[in-house]
């Protein structure tokens, strides 16, 4: 099973539309399951510039949804998304090996937190341009990632530093400062092999251990902040950033999340 979380101001619908991950999972035959955040505006129809959608990911603030996101609301996404799983797991049948959470921008940034908290029920985490805020605890349970972040990303720079477009902005660490984190907490060490370099990827290896788990790093030379796909266009936003095809995060999640599944004896510990 796959969950695949949106981005601030993202939607179920956006966020299927955008990404493929509905389509695969139908080719590969697993389970996609593509949850709402929490609008700006409850009760409200959903809306990317007057009802943004969000979700509590630890960090800081938010740049769409900001006084009124669900990180100012203190809303328990880690809870929603445990119980989601419960749920779905009592419908239907699920691999507790092969739960893995994916996510873009603040659904990336969830998609770490909740690795990050429930780490013996996923398996792996595959996060797009987001960040890894939490500072305090351990995984109690190994968890692989695999980070894809564009070189031209406004809003995770690899520098880190200011972040945003606007009048909107805020400090942020250096995208790196993630993958090398969660590397540390798995015990893999903070040093990474530089395993690819060319005119289109750089790619970073923490690993692997003795059961092959391991953190990547894909480094999308000339992307921003959209999610990366071959069928995109090479254009460039003001807000986003410019857009390359050379990529499919979908495509490339997926061959990392089946290449690690969970160890039968890591499955629901502590």
């Amino acid at each position: 099973m796959v969950l695949m979380l949106h981005g601030a101001g993202g939607s179920t619908r956006s966020v299927i539309e955008a990404t493929g991950w509905a389509d695969l999972g139908e080719r590969d035959g697993f389970v996609t399951v593509f949850p709402n955040g929490t609008p700006s505006y409850e009760g409200r129809k959903e809306s990317f510039l007057r009802n943004p959608q969000s979700w509590n990911s630890g960090e800081h603030s938010s740049f769409a949804a900001r006084a009124r996101s669900a990180i100012a609301k203190k809303i328990n996404d880690v809870g929603f998304l445990t119980a989601l799983i419960d749920t779905l797991g009592r419908r239907t049948s699920i691999d507790p090996r092969r739960i893995y959470v994916a996510g873009h921008s603040n659904g990336a940034s969830m998609a770490y937190r909740f690795g990050f908290e429930r780490s013996s029920l996923v398996a792996a985490v595959g996060a797009v341009a987001g960040h890894f805020m939490a500072t305090e605890g351990r995984l109690t349970s190994p968890v692989s990632l695999i980070q894809i972040v564009g070189d031209q990303d406004p809003y995770t720079p690899l520098g880190g530093g200011e972040a945003g477009v606007g009048r909107h902005k805020m400090v942020v660490a250096p995208a790196l400062e993630a993958p090398t984190r969660w590397a540390r907490l798995m015990g893999l060490g903070s040093v990474p092999r530089i395993i690819r370099d060319d005119e289109k990827l750089k790619e970073y290896q923490w690993g692997p251990s003795e059961q092959d788990e391991e953190v990547r790093t894909l480094i999308v030379k000339g992307q921003g902040h959209n999610y990366p796909r071959r069928s995109v266009a090479h254009v460039s936003s003001i807000v986003m950033g410019p857009s390359v095809n050379s990529l499919s995060a979908t495509e490339t999640i997926w061959e990392f999340f089946k290449a690690h599944p969970k160890p039968p004896e890591q499955v629901g510990s502590d």
